[in-house]
């Protein structure tokens, strides 16, 4: 098949849960034999974009009229304004090159999609991590029938791909509900690199030497990510309920952004660290140092819908996680021991101080290895995909 793959993360370097899903996916594609043109923002040399496309063997068309990330400025408006401009860059695609399938990460480019569906005469698949429109359900700031009216269109766009991926049952049950098919909406999950997250490969030393700087007798709790509105006054408070009930527990947050940086100035301690932006290749050996990962996400429409990468991140270390009861980490994950749920702050407190004497899980590699790893998520998507196309074919 000629895919061509579309998305508004980038693509390289790798720079947080989607474009790393994206890398995968990709690999995924052209070890299975497929030609893959990857249409997504790249912000390299046109040196490092060749480089890119040899090592993959990939083709680069790549869109990248100003920086986009998830801690931009005006990052909504961007967000828009980058769909709207992807529409002529997807046009000068289609016009210039055939293809078998059309596949698209999340809704922002699956509007320009569908607007030239007839131009492209092709197949079309659509994956969906979450819902672009799920922050606002939270924003006071905008009316609340325009949020409703944003949602339906964007769960709406699904009824018109020939084959849709999303990664809990919960997404699925409101794809369903807005009246797309359930037999063309797959559960694919999401992944996570086992081979980078595999407790194995990290270097001894290197996770000992950050248990030396933070006490050897001592308990660290770990937390990394975005620190944003709905996590940061909840984890300020179970860093202070924690480290006031016990002197054995140390925090490691890794992060950046505003509210990272508000959070340092409020706690930075000798019990509470902020090594800050740490590449995600050497985010392993701090799993592997630590005895807790934690998960203090207030309960808002897009985490409970979700599965943060955070968390299989955490498992697939072996390390027992204390999160919030979070929808669908309760439905995927409620009923095993190395996941703690948590109603309430206080609870939640509760739950890391008795978690900081559970040991490391066995169980929880393998499951996440045996169900989670990119390798068995894209496996399973193209799997779907190359079933569901040669079927399409057949019928034409």
């Amino acid at each position: 098949m000629r895919v061509l793959f579309l998305s508004n993360e980038q693509f390289l370097p790798l720079s947080g849960g989607g474009s790393v899903g994206n890398y995968h996916l990709v690999r995924k594609l052209v070890e299975r034999g497929h030609e893959v043109t990857v249409a997504t923002p790249i912000y390299l040399g046109s040196e490092e974009v060749r480089r890119v496309e040899m090592e993959n063997n990939i083709v680069l068309k790549p869109f990248s009229p100003f920086y986009l990330h998830r801690n931009i400025s005006l990052r909504g408006p961007k967000y828009v304004l980058y769909g709207f401009l992807y529409t002529f860059h997807l046009l000068r695609l289609l016009l210039s090159g055939r293809y078998d399938v059309v596949f698209v990460r999340n809704c922002l480019l699956a509007f320009p999609a569908l607007l030239l569906r007839p131009l492209a005469k092709c197949f079309y698949a659509l994956s969906m991590t979450d819902f672009l429109t799920g922050f606002l359900h939270n924003n006071k700031s905008y009316p609340a029938k325009a949020v409703e009216l944003l949602f339906k269109m964007e769960r709406s766009t699904a009824r018109h791909f020939d084959i849709v991926y999303v990664i809990t049952p919960e997404m699925k049950r409101m794809l369903a509900a807005a009246g797309c098919h359930a037999s063309k909406v797959h559960v694919s999950h999401d992944g996570v690199d086992t081979a980078l997250f595999d407790p194995s490969k990290v270097d001894e030393k290197e996770v000992n030497d950050i248990r030396w700087k933070v006490g050897l007798e001592k308990r660290i709790v770990l937390f990394h990510g975005t620190v944003d509105g709905h996590a940061k006054e909840k984890l300020a408070e179970i860093i202070r309920g924690v480290t006031s009930r016990s002197e054995d527990m140390v925090f490691i947050l890794l992060g950046q952004g505003k509210k990272y940086e508000e959070l340092r100035s409020e706690l930075e301690s000798d019990r509470v660290m902020f090594p800050g932006y740490v590449p995600h290749e050497e985010i392993p050996k701090y799993a592997l140092a630590a005895d807790i990962g934690i998960i203090p996400y207030e309960h808002t429409f897009n985490s409970n819908i979700i599965i943060t990468l955070k968390l299989l991140e955490y498992l697939a270390m072996g390390l027992p996680v204390v999160s919030t009861n979070l929808k669908s980490i309760d439905e995927l994950f409620g009923a095993y021991e190395f996941v703690r749920l948590s109603p309430t702050t206080e609870d939640f407190i509760e739950k890391v101080l008795s978690a900081g004497f559970q040991e490391k899980s066995g169980e929880a590699v393998n499951y996440i290895k045996e169900l989670y790893s990119w390798d068995k998520v894209t496996s399973r998507m193209v799997d779907a995909l190359e079933e569901k196309y040669g079927k399409e074919v057949d019928v034409v």
